[in-house]
């Protein structure tokens, strides 16, 4: 099951989801389906990698970084995104 396949009955349900499950910290404990959302997303957009703590560059994207990212935000994964963020600075230098 898609999350289009679940919201089919209600297409502002469906956009409001669309919208929502992006944002760090809104979607609390992701079930498969919004789990599959969220990193299809990520996957193809830089730029809600780098919202995310990810690299624009990142190719891997850990379930259990995205979930705890999901149900904590970014402040609470602080470590998470400043170890990637210092994997990068010492890798120009």
């Amino acid at each position: 099951m898609t999350i289009e396949e679940r919201y089919a009955d209600d297409p502002d349900l469906l956009s409001f989801y669309r919208k929502k499950l992006l944002g760090p910290g809104w979607a609390g404990e992701l079930d498969s389906v919004e789990l599959v959302y969220i990193k299809s997303e990520l996957r193809w957009s830089a730029s809600l990698r780098r919202r995310w703590g990810f690299r624009p560059s990142a190719k891997r994207l850990s379930e259990l970084r995205i979930r705890a990212i999901a149900r904590d935000g970014l402040s609470a994964n602080k470590r998470l995104v400043l170890a990637s963020v210092v994997g990068k600075q010492k890798s120009i230098r």
